[in-house]
């Protein structure tokens, strides 16, 4: 019997799903980390179990750089110690994209002992939600995502050649039984992001020219970190007292226009004829204009079989757009509501009020957040087929299978 299991971790504001496909093989992929606190409290156990079981990750795709995904990476790697003599548990491959794979580099001499002093004490961050203390990291061994991932020589991005993980028509064949095709970033959402990087890389460090030293991948994700959240103003609405699901839905936002979220890693995981598209912060004309290159136009709406809702549910990360071109029978919103009150509720709406085939749509939620409320009400269910589901508190995950 061939099936799949869902685990959507608690992950405060962030994200963390693990993906079991279990067939002849079974194969476990992870998606981003959350924080330190989600792994620790949530992840690392579930992680020695597959151990246990004599398994490994097969992937670990780190979507992008942002805390709510990243931190719990830093704090895995590092407890987990050598590739090749994993402490928790083994991991085949890591995507995961960096400066190293943005071919920002503008000279092959070697840096000076004073400027890789300079970068490391003007590349400091602090790690949210930290255990045992909070601790300001810096580009030194086991201290970012890169280094950790360099230092213990991990496989990373070697399906891409070593380069950026992009977008690929054709699938990559994870095994005999499982299928990943790399729906975004594009070359073009890579080069916005490069020229980010570069701009605060020369705004930070603006004698040092940049060569091919690893130190510069954790200079970009120290600047980066210490950049977010990026307090872009919420335009929403004052419409949380209607209950009228249609007004909600109808209405529009701007769309997302950071750099970073638009480089989120865009994934179709295929198994046995079923398949998940998990969104990251990506935003819905990219992921729109991708999926429309990939899939026939007669298939519209393409039906996947569990969708990872972009940006914790933000109305400025999914439209009407990309809806009438996708749908499911399960959305997954990882998010309490913290930071930027996430998931909005037009997104909800939006959703769940649509004129297709009458399927029955099971929204999940790692939170019960009192906006939701709205969406609780037996008639509004049974005329626009949906439910909502939530984690329970004691659990580290709300667990689905398909």
């Amino acid at each position: 019997m061939h099936k799949i299991q869902i685990d959507m971790f608690e992950a405060g504001n962030g994200d963390s799903f693990l993906v079991k496909c279990i067939g002849d093989y079974h194969t476990n992929i992870l998606f981003d980390f959350g924080y330190s606190s989600t792994y620790k409290k949530h992840i690392e156990k579930h992680l020695k179990y597959i151990a246990e079981q004599k398994e490994e990750l097969d992937l670990v795709v780190v979507t992008h750089i942002d805390q709510d995904h990243i931190s719990g990476g830093i704090r895995f790697f590092e407890d987990n110690g050598p590739a090749d003599m994993p402490q928790v548990i083994g991991v085949k491959e890591i995507w995961h994209n960096s400066y190293r794979h943005l071919e920002m580099v503008e000279t092959t001499k070697p840096l000076t002992e004073k400027e890789i002093n300079y970068i490391n004490s003007n590349s400091i961050v602090v790690e949210q939600n930290r255990e045992e203390g909070t601790t300001d990291t810096s580009g030194k061994q086991g201290s970012r995502l890169a280094a950790n991932l360099n230092f213990y020589g991990h496989n990373w991005n070697t399906y891409f050649d070593g380069k950026a993980v992009s977008y690929q028509k054709e699938p990559i064949q994870l095994n005999d039984e499982v299928k990943i095709t790399v729906v975004a970033p594009t070359f073009n959402e890579l080069e916005k992001l490069k020229k980010v990087w570069k701009r605060e890389l020369k705004i930070k460090f603006p004698t040092i020219e940049l060569n091919g030293d690893a130190i510069f991948d954790d200079a970009v994700e120290c600047i980066s970190l210490m950049k977010r959240p990026r307090h872009i103003q919420n335009l929403i609405k004052n419409t949380s007292t209607t209950n009228n699901l249609e007004r909600l839905a109808s209405i529009s936002f701007p769309e997302d226009v950071d750099e970073i979220n638009a480089s989120s890693i865009t994934c179709i995981v295929e198994f046995y004829g079923k398949k998940m598209l998990f969104l990251g912060d990506a935003l819905p004309s990219i992921v729109e204009a991708q999926l429309r290159d990939i899939f026939d136009e007669a298939k519209f709406p393409i039906h996947f079989d569990a969708i990872k809702v972009a940006h914790h549910g933000s109305a400025k990360n999914i439209n009407k757009k990309l809806l009438d071109i996708i749908d499911s029978e399960h959305y997954f919103i990882s998010t309490n509501g913290k930071t930027y009150g996430h998931p909005d509720i037009e997104t909800i709406a939006k959703i769940i009020v649509r004129k297709t085939k009458k399927i029955t749509r099971n929204l999940y939620f790692t939170n019960e957040l009192s906006k939701l409320k709205i969406f609780e009400n037996e008639e509004l269910q049974e005329k626009y087929h949906y439910k909502m589901h939530y984690r329970d508190a004691a659990q580290d995950s709300i667990q689905v299978y398909l």
